[in-house]
């Protein structure tokens, strides 16, 4: 008896969609807890890995959260081999946080201390504002409301940011996005010192033509490349200079095209990492009138 061509249709699709299911979960890395060679604090019972670089958290993290994150990671090094493997040689390590886990509950960053008034990492705000929104409290309270994700050889971020969970702090910008670019870009200052030394070359001309005065991509080298991370895959939340307004790949390419090329150099014409829950999201723009420059807003 001959199918109707519905039913012929459902026939050819059911097998491609089953090999399409089980090519997916062949692809997605499984969800365990941390290999012992890692020698991890028992805080840390589940992890993924991401080309070689281990992705851990707690029991309080949901299992999409790191795989969220997962996607994001490999996507940034799909063009950099090379900077991925020296990531992985340097012992690099990725964190989630849970909805309600802080910084200092972070095993490696329990004894971290707060900002002394005269850190050069400080923001324009941070020292206009230094005795109301550091001075006064204690190192928890600081971490609490200053960070939910860090750069460095242990990059973290946090559940609610790559879930996007409305209402919560950074909501309207990717942080993992920010903070593993720092991991990057510390990787080519010793696997391509070249590249390194055009974005610090970048970032000294961008100072002084004044292109980033008093936003946070002006504090360090390594803010600029990371603020700069974020514009190009339009996950960011926008700034206003002098009544400019970057919030795209395209406006920051207008903006700085030095920084732009170097980014191209390592990201490519990418500019929508899977899974970026913030990518061109409207939260990117603050409601209301906006202001002549951004970074006067404390």
């Amino acid at each position: 008896m001959m199918r109707p061509p519905f039913a012929r249709a459902k026939a050819i699709l059911a097998p491609l969609a089953a090999a399409a299911t089980l090519a997916a979960c062949a692809t997605t890395p499984h969800i365990g807890p941390p290999p012992p060679t890692l020698k991890l604090d028992p805080f840390y019972v589940k992890n993924v890995n991401a080309d070689g670089i281990p992705i851990s958290a707690s029991a309080a993290v949901p299992d999409e959260a790191m795989q969220v994150a997962r996607r994001m990671m490999v996507a940034m090094l799909e063009r950099r081999p090379d900077l991925a493997r020296a990531l992985v040689q340097s012992g690099q390590r990725v964190m989630i946080m849970g909805v309600n886990e802080q910084t200092l509950d972070v095993p490696e960053q329990r004894d971290w201390k707060k900002p002394d008034r005269d850190d050069p990492r400080l923001t324009r705000c941070e020292r206009k504002l230094y005795d109301d929104r550091i001075g006064r409290l204690s190192d928890r309270e600081y971490w609490a409301r200053r960070a939910r994700g860090m750069g460095g050889l242990l990059t973290s971020a946090a559940t609610e940011n790559l879930l996007a969970i409305p209402g919560t702090k950074y909501f309207g910008e990717t942080i993992l996005v920010h903070e593993f670019s720092h991991a990057i870009l510390s990787a080519a200052e010793t696997a391509d010192p070249a590249f390194y030394a055009q974005v610090e070359a970048a970032y000294a001309a961008a100072k002084e033509k004044g292109l980033w005065t008093g936003e946070y991509g002006a504090t360090t080298v390594q803010e600029y490349w990371a603020e700069g991370t974020q514009f190009w895959f339009n996950s960011n939340k926008l700034a206003v200079i002098d009544g400019k307004m970057i919030l795209s790949d395209a406006d920051l390419s207008a903006h700085d095209p030095t920084l732009a090329k170097l980014l191209r150099a390592v990201y490519g014409d990418r500019h929508h990492l899977p899974g970026d829950p913030f990518y061109k999201h409207p939260a990117r723009v603050p409601p209301g009138p906006l202001p002549k420059s951004t970074a006067e807003v404390c």
